[in-house]
């Protein structure tokens, strides 16, 4: 079951499609006929502090606008303790659930609140490190940690990086030496690695590697894009400081802007746009288009008579930057898988974080005729839910809670009783969960997840798929390129891999024919995704990704599965 082989060309071949995203949003209510427009989909918006001369004072306000100048807030962070001081370098989570920032009382203190500012808490009081003062924040994937950014005192050209934990405890230095650099100004990639500057030269460093951090070019102020294979920085090459980006693959570099004094280059959520503050001592918020050929004038989003000293992105609420599926409800964070009995009755079977299974929980009874498939955070809330179709063809959300349990079902559409659906993590690489619904007549559809807990109009991914049983199941090739995977198996038994952003499918295997499927998220900890099977005597086997985007030999993880449906 492992040779790689290419996929003849089909007709509207699946994966071909897949850089397609439809231009209008909606919550999706499905008759026959495709998806009906609603409520627009959330826009990338952008978040810095302002600052203005009111009679006579320098007064500071945490702003949040579109990237277009629409919809402009005010960010004010409320919570016992936090006194009036100056906030700034504001830092959104990467599900955009929560912030930090840094309050300026005295010595630098880090704070955590929610996203809309309410429930703010201190991590640690005046943080202070002799070489240098707290500048700037940056979240690990995770959301579990802050990576510290410092800025050198008077004299002073060594400076170390640290973390620490967001509930306040395990601060300390990332590197036992110092490094020989006036600010450090660290930056964090989807799946961990971190940018920083040793001097005036941008070095990555992989913490799940280790050894020593690699050059990359000469520049400041890096930020990855969002699929981690590119940085930006601000570089000065002719007399101007300018934003660059160099493809971290191949090497190429190229200039985004020209002439405009720019600092703090912020790549976008969606990878289309990037902020930076221009301007030199006028420091301007402003906003361009990722595409060096784009002909789009920047967008400058600071107020009449304001600057801005900071600048970042606010990701949309429950967005997933890595693409990967969320599968873990019993918040352990260890994927789970669930199931539905013949009888009807929902469970839940926690992994072990070993590639096995725990003794599986009841979560409730009254499903039978209905086909479930997992969705990722749809609503978004942080936490996963389900999608369940009943025998009418009606559509429904189960949102997953704290207690590893789901909420009270939602309906969603109607209209889909003959469409077959897979959950396929962000395919669309928006940031949020996509599904794929194959009809009665064989034509493939995907449907966006809109970050309202709703799907989008629909958009046609080709024909001809009768028969096919598909699984999304995250980035199976490794090297940090985020490109989602979806496993397609036909009837005879070929299995073929589907990748974000690439031509045709490839054949990963054969001799699938007797097995069931499911996507089932990293059950062994490893860092690739894995795949549940079940064959026709009920036997359960577990196919851990090899990292290269095919599976490893089977392992038999129990019996007695038949009747059950796992997703």
């Amino acid at each position: 079951m492992t040779r790689t082989a290419r996929l003849p060309g089909r007709r509207r071949a699946l994966v071909a499609a897949l850089a397609v995203l439809a231009s209008s949003a909606a919550l999706t209510t499905v008759t026959a006929a495709p998806a009906h427009a609603a409520e627009a989909v959330p826009q990338q918006r952008v978040v810095f502090t302002e600052y203005k001369y009111v009679d006579g004072y320098h007064t500071s306000t945490l702003v949040t606008v579109n990237a277009d100048g629409t919809d402009r807030r005010k960010l004010v962070p409320t919570g016992p303790g936090l006194s009036g001081a100056m906030i700034t370098d504001v830092t959104f989570s990467p599900d955009g659930l929560r912030i930090a920032f840094i309050s300026h009382d005295s010595r630098p203190d880090i704070w955590v609140a929610n996203a809309d500012g309410t429930n703010a808490r201190p991590i640690r009081m005046e943080i202070d490190s002799p070489d240098g003062w707290l500048d700037a924040l940056d979240w690990t994937p995770d959301g579990k940690q802050l990576y510290l950014s410092f800025r050198a005192r008077a004299g002073q050209d060594s400076l170390r990086l640290m973390r620490v934990n967001v509930d306040g405890t395990g601060l300390g230095y990332v590197f036992a030496s110092p490094e020989k650099t006036w600010d450090t100004q660290v930056d964090v990639a989807w799946d961990g690695r971190i940018a920083f500057l040793r001097g005036s030269t941008i070095h990555l460093w992989d913490p799940r590697v280790g050894g020593e951090p690699k050059p990359v070019t000469q520049g400041l102020h890096p930020t990855f894009s969002p699929d981690g294979r590119s940085i930006a920085f601000a570089r000065g090459d002719d007399g101007s400081y300018d934003v660059h980006v160099k493809e971290l693959t191949h090497g190429v570099e190229y200039e985004l802007t020209k002439g405009e004094n720019v600092m703090f280059p912020e790549w976008s959520p969606d990878g289309e746009q990037v902020a930076y503050v221009s301007g030199g001592t006028k420091q301007q918020a402003t906003v361009t288009q990722s595409n060096s050929n784009s002909t789009r004038p920047a967008k400058v989003l600071t107020g009449a008579d304001a600057t801005a000293d900071d600048i970042g992105w606010a990701p949309p609420r429950g967005a997933t930057p890595t693409g990967a599926l969320q599968r873990d409800y019993s918040g352990d964070d260890v994927p789970d898988l669930l199931a539905v009995d013949g009888s009807g009755v929902l469970w839940r079977y926690d992994g072990n974080g070993t590639g096995g299974l725990k003794p599986r929980v009841k979560l409730g009874w009254g499903w039978k005729g209905y086909r479930f498939t997992a969705a990722g955070d749809l609503n978004p809330d942080g936490r996963p839910d389900v999608i369940a179709q009943d025998a009418a063809g009606g559509l429904w959300r189960l949102d997953g809670n704290v207690s590893g349990t789901f909420e009270p079902k939602v309906k969603i559409g109607t209209g889909w009783k003959d469409f077959r659906l897979t959950s396929t993590s962000d395919m669309s690489g928006d940031g949020f969960p996509d599904l794929m619904a194959i009809d009665s007549a064989g034509a493939l559809w995907q449907y966006r997840g809109d970050g309202r807990g709703g799907l989008q109009p629909r958009t046609d991914f080709g024909s001809e798929y009768q028969g096919y049983q598909l699984t999304g199941v995250g980035a199976l090739r490794g090297g940090g390129d985020g490109r989602q995977n979806v496993l397609g198996k036909k009837t005879t038994g070929e299995l073929f891999r589907f990748t974000s952003g690439m031509v045709e499918p490839e054949q990963i295997g054969w001799g699938w024919k007797n097995l069931t499927l499911t996507g089932a998220g990293d059950l062994t900890g490893d860092g690739s995704p894995d795949v549940i099977a079940r064959d026709t005597s009920g036997v359960l086997w577990r196919y851990d990704g090899n990292g290269a985007g095919g599976l490893k030999a089977g392992v038999k993880l129990g019996w007695g599965w038949s009747g059950i449906t796992t997703f």
